[in-house]
């Protein structure tokens, strides 16, 4: 599954995912810069967190450089519809949404969740 990009080695346009394809970090970049715009992100940890207890069921982006403790308590996260992992570091991921620091985002639109599984 393209959402689970942290289990293969990675190369200089993304990440590899178990499967062997990659992800392309400028693309994912670009899909969530459009989810952020068309307000279909939950944009950090509080954020996240909401739309899972809510029952949404996420697709969860983590930043590679995420700290341990909050990538630990994140991957605990349930229901999700999966994790985007090794494909971002954070300033990466701040600076395409406009923020400072960020570490994780997600997406629920099914639309979304869709066209980024498809970049793997």
């Amino acid at each position: 599954m393209a959402a689970e990009a942290d289990k293969g080695s990675t190369n200089d346009k993304g990440s590899t995912n178990d499967k062997g394809s990659t992800i392309d970090a400028g693309r994912l970049l670009g899909l969530l810069g459009l989810a952020l715009r068309a307000g279909k992100l939950q944009v950090g940890f509080s954020a996240v967190e909401q739309a899972v207890h809510r029952g949404k069921q996420p697709l969860v982006i983590l930043a590679t450089d995420m700290g341990a403790s909050q990538r630990t308590r994140a991957m605990r996260m349930e229901p999700v519809r999966g994790f985007v992992t090794g494909v971002v570091t954070g300033a990466d991921l701040a600076a395409s949404l406009g923020r400072n620091k960020l570490s994780i985002v997600s997406v629920c639109d099914p639309g979304f969740v869709d066209g980024i599984r498809k970049l793997g």
